[in-house]
C-alpha cells in the first residue's frame, strides 16, 4: 500500500542549475540552520502481498479456507482471525477471492480489507470433501490498533459539528445527512474511532457534493472529509420494442426500448438476460435542464421522467439532450461487460442501470458528467451531450463497477487507480467500438470526440493515456482539497502502463487481466506499486505465458512505477520548519489555507492527522517555533482528548480553536507558545471557531445552535461586541489587523470591512457571482484583498483588492496568467500565491502549483513583475509571507511533504 499519508508520494522533476535574484535578495541563502525534524512514526501494518505460506490444501468453503488460512499465519498477519469478517466472495471457474474486512472491536476499519485468492483442488480422499489451495493474499491490515470503540461524543453531537467546524459543508446547498455508524480510522497511536456521515447536496461554489466525512468520536472534531462524487426504480411491466435512434452525429442506431400500455416507447430497455433474473433494465433519463445538484445521490428523482416518445423512433429533443447516445452507449458497455468479462450489469448481480441526461448548471451547459454511487448523471459540454463519448459512458458505468468490486478510495493514489481503471475501460469499448487500433496515436485519447468533429481529436481530449507520463518526472504529491490528492492527474502514469500492456499482447486477454485485478486482488487502499503486484498475481492465475508476465513488467517499468519509487526525491532550497505534515486546511475549510502563521521571529503550523496512510503524529496539533537568529526545530502544543487546530498570532500570544467532547472554544497559549494553554472563550450554548489576534484584540466567530454564525471581537480591555447582531447571520474566513476585521458573509459572495474605531461596516458583493464563492480575505494596514472561486465550465480563481475606505473602488489584480484554485499571502510589502492550472473538472491539468512572489505597490498598480519565492523542483502549496522577505511554504520535494521556510526570495529559476 502506499506509504506517505493523505495527499503525498512523490513529487520530483529536473533540478534546478542555476538562479538569478530578484529585489536583490540572493539566491540559494537562508539564516535558518534549526535542525530538521525527524519523520513522524508510521501505523503498523501487515504485508501487503504474500504467497507460498501453505504446503498443502485446505478443506472447506472458500470463506473457511481463507479465515482458517488467516489464523494459520497469525505470525505474519498479526491480527486476529476473529477480527476479519467475510464481506464478498467472487468466483472465476476454479478460482475463488475471498475479501475480509477488518474489525477493531466489533467496528470496521477504514480501508483495511484483504483478499485471499484460492484455486479449487482434489476432494479429500478421506472425506471426499472440497479443498482448497490459498495462492495469494493481498491488501491491507493495521495490527497495532488500540483505541476504545465506546465514543465519548453521541452520533447526533457528531453531526452538528460538522457545520461548525467546516466552512464549506456549512454552506452546503440543500445538504441531506446520513449515518454510516462508528468506523475506526488507523494511525501509529492506535486508531481513531469515528462517526462516520455522508452529506450530499452542493458546494457553495455549484460542485456536486457526496462528501464523506468521520468525525473524532472520543473529540467531536473531524479527522477525515473528501468528496466521493466519482467516483432503484422498479421496472415497469415490459414489452421490449426494437426502436430507432437518431445519435447527435446524425447516424441511425437500433435501441432496445419499452412499449408502455398507453401506447407510449419509453427508453426502459429489457432485453438482457438481467431482466428475467432480477428485473434489471437499462434506463435513460431526461431532466429536461433540471439542476444537476437535485439529482446528486440517491435513487432517480420521481419528477425526472423515462424519455419517451409517441412512436418507436427517438429524435429530435431526445437527440439533443443527448438521451439516445446515453441509452446507445450504455447497451454498448452493459454487453461489453457481459460477453468480454462475463460480468452482469454494474453491481455484476443484474441490477438496473440508471442514465440521467440533459442537466444543467442554474440553467446554463453543466460540462460534466459523474458517477453518483447509484447512476450516471450527463450535462453538456459546449452544447454538445457528454453521453456522446462511449470512453465517457464507459468510464463513469466502470466507476461503479469499481465501487462493486476494489472498492478503491477516491483519494491519493487509490483515487488514481479509480480513474485509471475508468479510463482504460471506457477506451477498450470504444477503441473496439469504432475500430481504431491499439497502436494509432489516439487509441489513448479520453474524451476525443466530446467536440463532435469541430476540432482535432488531440484538442478536444479530456487525457492521454498514451501521455508516456511517469512516476519520476510526472507524479504530484496534491493536497485532498484539490482533485482529491491529485486522482485525475496522476492516473494516466499508471493508466499507461495498463494501456501499454494492452499495446503488447492481445487487448481481450489484457482486459481480462485488469478486471482479474481490480475483482479478485485490489483492495480499498491500494496504491501504484500494488497495482503492479496485482496485475502480475492476476496474470498468472490465467497461466499466461512468460512473455506476457515480461510485458506486464516492462509497462510498469516504462512509467516507473517499481518498489521504491516513492522514496525518491526532488530538491530544496530552504531550511524544514517541520517534516511530514498534514496540513489542516485539508481537511477544515474554515482553517486558513497557509503553510503557518508568521509574526516577527514566531511561526505556527496547524497539522492534522496522518490517518489511514501509515504515519501518525498529534491529532491536530501546532507545532511553534522561531526562525531567524533564534532558530529552533520547534515544539508542538498539543493537548490529549482535543484538537488544536487553526492558530493566530501575534506579538503576545498563539490563539486557537479547541475542540473537546464538551464544545469548540477559543484558547491560547502566550510567551511565543512556550505557556500553558488558557481558556480565552468558551461559552456554553455555543461555539467559538476561526480566531484571529492582533497586539492583544481578538476576533472570532461565534456559532450557535441554531446554525447563526455571528462575528465577535474583544479588544484589548476585555470589552466584547457583536458586529453582526442581526439574525440569521452566517459568517467565514475572518481576518484582522490594526483594528480593522474583515470577513466573509450572507451567502459567501459578499465581503465585509469593519472599522473597530468608528463602529463602520462596509460590503461588496464580488462580480459574476453566480456559482461564486469568496475563499480567503487578507488585510494590509491600507487594503483588503481577496480571492474568489467562480466555477462554470471550470472552476477559475480570481483576485481582487480594494482600498479599505471604499471598497466600491474594488478591482480585480492582474497574474502572470489565468488562475485555478490559487492560495494567497499579502503583507504590506509583497504578495505571493499559488495556483494549480488546470483545466475543467473533469481533471486535464498541465503544471504542478509554484509560488510566485511581487512587490504589493506594483500588483495593485498592475505593473508587477513577478519572481519566484523559492525553487524546490516540487508542488510549492500554501505560501505564508513574514517580515521582510521571510516566507513560508508547503514543499513536496522531499519524498512527503514538508513545511519549508527562507528569508529571501529566490528571484527567478533557470534550469
Amino acid at each position: 500500500m502506499p506509504t506517505r499519508r493523505a495527499g503525498r508520494l512523490l513529487a520530483a522533476g529536473l533540478a534546478v542549475a542555476t538562479t538569478s535574484t530578484m529585489l536583490a535578495a540572493p539566491a540559494w541563502a537562508d539564516d535558518d540552520p534549526a535542525p530538521a525534524p525527524e519523520a513522524a512514526p508510521r501505523a503498523a501494518v501487515a504485508p501487503t502481498i504474500t504467497q507460498g505460506l501453505d504446503d498443502a490444501p485446505r478443506t472447506g468453503t472458500p470463506q473457511q479456507v481463507a479465515r482458517a488460512y488467516m489464523a494459520a499465519h497469525d505470525d505474519v498477519y498479526d491480527v486476529p482471525a476473529d477480527d476479519l469478517e467475510p464481506v464478498r466472495t467472487t468466483t472465476d471457474g476454479t478460482q475463488t477471492a475471498v475479501r475480509l474486512q477488518q474489525q477493531h472491536g466489533g467496528v470496521p476499519v477504514f480501508g483495511a480489507q484483504y483478499a485471499v485468492q484460492t484455486e479449487e483442488a482434489p476432494r479429500s480422499r478421506a472425506t471426499g470433501e472440497p479443498r482448497r489451495t490459498v495462492t495469494s493474499a493481498t491488501g491491507t491490515l493495521y495490527t497495532d490498533l488500540s483505541v476504545s470503540t465506546t465514543p465519548d461524543v453521541d452520533e447526533a453531537t457528531a453531526e452538528a459539528r460538522i457545520a461548525t467546524l467546516d466552512a464549506t459543508l456549512r454552506r452546503a446547498v440543500d445538504p441531506r445527512t446520513e449515518r454510516h455508524g462508528l468506523t475506526v480510522l488507523p494511525d501509529a497511536a492506535g486508531g481513531v474511532l469515528a462517526w462516520h456521515f455522508t452529506v450530499r447536496g452542493a458546494t457553495p461554489d455549484g460542485a456536486p457534493l457526496r462528501q464523506e466525512v468521520f468525525v473524532d468520536a472520543h473529540v467531536g472534531g473531524i479527522v477525515l472529509s473528501y468528496n466521493n462524487v466519482d467516483a432503484a426504480t422498479a421496472p415497469s411491466a415490459a414489452d421490449p420494442v426494437e426502436a430507432t435512434g437518431v445519435l447527435v452525429d446524425g447516424a441511425e442506431t437500433t435501441l432496445q426500448a419499452n412499449r408502455e400500455a398507453d401506447g407510449t416507447y419509453t427508453l426502459a430497455d429489457s432485453s438482457r438476460d438481467m431482466f428475467a433474473e432480477t428485473g434489471g433494465q437499462i434506463r435513460t433519463y431526461d431532466a429536461e435542464r433540471a439542476g444537476y445538484l437535485d439529482l446528486v445521490g440517491g435513487p432517480v428523482p420521481e419528477d425526472v421522467p423515462l424519455v419517451a416518445s409517441g412512436t418507436d423512433r427517438f429524435e429530435g429533443a431526445d437527440t439533443t439532450s443527448g438521451a439516445v447516445d446515453a441509452h446507445a452507449n450504455a447497451a454498448k458497455v452493459y454487453e461489453y461487460y457481459a460477453e468480454q468479462i462475463g460480468r452482469d450489469s454494474i453491481d455484476g448481480a443484474g441490477g438496473t442501470v440508471h442514465s440521467v441526461v440533459n442537466v444543467s448548471a442554474n440553467g446554463a451547459d453543466y460540462a460534466n458528467a459523474f458517477w453518483d454511487g447509484t447512476k450516471m448523471v450527463y450535462g453538456h459540454m459546449e452544447g454538445v451531450p457528454l453521453s456522446v463519448g462511449l470512453d465517457v459512458v464507459g468510464h463513469e458505468m466502470t466507476h461503479g463497477v469499481t465501487e462493486h468490486s476494489a472498492g478503491l478510495v477516491y483519494l491519493n493514489q487509490s483515487g488514481a487507480l479509480n480513474e485509471a481503471i475508468s479510463d482504460y475501460f471506457g477506451n477498450a469499448m470504444e477503441t473496439a467500438d469504432k475500430g481504431v487500433a491499439m497502436d494509432d496515436p489516439t487509441s489513448g485519447l479520453v474524451g476525443e470526440h466530446l467536440c463532435n468533429g469541430e476540432g482535432t481529436l488531440t484538442d478536444c481530449a479530456l487525457r492521454d493515456l498514451n501521455d508516456g507520463r511517469t512516476t519520476l518526472d510526472d507524479y504530484e504529491m496534491i493536497t485532498l482539497d484539490v482533485d482529491n490528492g491529485g486522482v485525475h492527474y496522476n492516473s494516466t502514469i499508471v493508466g499507461g502502463a495498463l494501456w501499454d500492456l494492452r499495446k503488447k499482447i492481445d487487448p481481450q486477454l489484457a482486459d481480462q487481466i485488469v478486471y482479474r485485478t481490480a475483482q479478485n486482488y485490489l483492495t480499498p487502499l491500494s496504491g501504484f506499486t500494488d497495482m503492479r503486484h496485482a496485475v502480475t498475481l492476476a496474470a498468472e492465475s490465467l497461466d499466461v505465458p512468460a512473455d506476457v508476465l515480461g510485458a506486464i513488467g516492462a509497462a510498469f517499468d516504462a512509467h516507473g512505477i517499481a518498489d521504491g519509487w516513492e522514496q525518491r526525491a526532488g530538491t530544496q532550497d530552504g531550511t524544514v520548519l517541520a517534516a511530514h505534515v498534514v496540513p489542516a486546511y485539508e481537511l477544515y475549510a474554515g482553517v486558513d489555507q497557509e503553510a503557518a502563521q508568521v509574526s516577527g521571529d514566531t511561526y505556527v503550523i496547524s497539522h492534522g492527522d496522518a490517518i489511514a496512510w501509515d504515519q501518525g503524529a498529534n491529532k491536530f496539533a501546532l507545532t511553534v517555533g522561531r526562525v531567524g537568529k533564534n532558530a529552533d526545530s520547534g515544539h508542538v502544543v498539543a493537548e490529549d482528548g482535543a484538537f488544536l487546530l487553526d492558530p493566530a498570532v501575534d506579538s503576545r500570544r498563539v490563539v486557537f480553536t479547541r475542540v473537546t467532547p464538551d464544545g469548540v472554544g477559543v484558547y491560547a497559549v502566550g510567551d511565543k507558545g512556550q505557556g500553558s494553554i488558557k481558556k480565552v472563550v468558551d461559552e456554553a450554548g455555543a461555539d467559538e471557531t476561526e480566531p484571529v489576534t492582533d497586539d492583544g484584540a481578538l476576533a472570532w466567530l461565534r456559532t450557535t445552535p441554531d446554525g447563526e454564525t455571528d462575528v465577535m471581537v474583544r479588544s484589548a480591555d476585555g470589552t466584547t461586541t457583536n458586529l453582526t447582531p442581526e439574525a440569521g447571520t452566517v459568517a467565514s474566513t475572518l481576518t484582522m489587523r490594526q483594528g480593522t476585521v474583515a470577513w466573509v458573509g450572507d451567502d459567501g459572495t459578499w465581503v465585509h470591512v469593519h472599522d473597530v474605531a468608528s463602529g463602520e461596516t462596509q460590503k461588496k458583493r464580488i462580480t459574476g457571482f453566480l456559482f461564486g464563492q469568496v475563499v480567503d480575505v487578507q488585510l494590509t494596514s491600507d487594503r483588503v484583498f481577496w480571492s474568489e472561486n467562480q466555477s462554470l465550465l471550470f472552476t477559475s480563481t480570481h483576485f481582487s483588492s480594494a482600498p479599505l475606505g471604499d471598497l466600491d473602488q474594488a478591482a480585480r489584480l492582474k497574474l502572470e496568467s489565468s488562475t485555478y484554485l490559487a492560495q494567497l499571502s499579502v503583507t504590506d510589502s509583497y504578495l505571493a500565491y499559488s495556483t494549480y492550472d488546470i483545466w475543467g473538472s473533469l481533471g486535464s491539468w498541465s503544471t504542478p502549483p509554484k509560488v510566485r512572489v511581487a512587490p504589493t505597490a506594483d500588483v495593485v498598480a498592475g505593473t508587477a513583475t513577478w519572481g519566484a519565492v523559492t525553487c524546490s523542483t516540487g508542488a510549492q502549496l500554501a505560501p505564508s509571507l513574514g517580515d521582510g522577505q521571510r516566507a513560508v511554504w508547503l514543499d513536496t520535494s522531499a519524498a512527503d511533504t514538508d513545511v519549508v521556510t527562507r528569508s529571501t526570495f529566490a528571484g527567478s529559476c533557470e534550469q
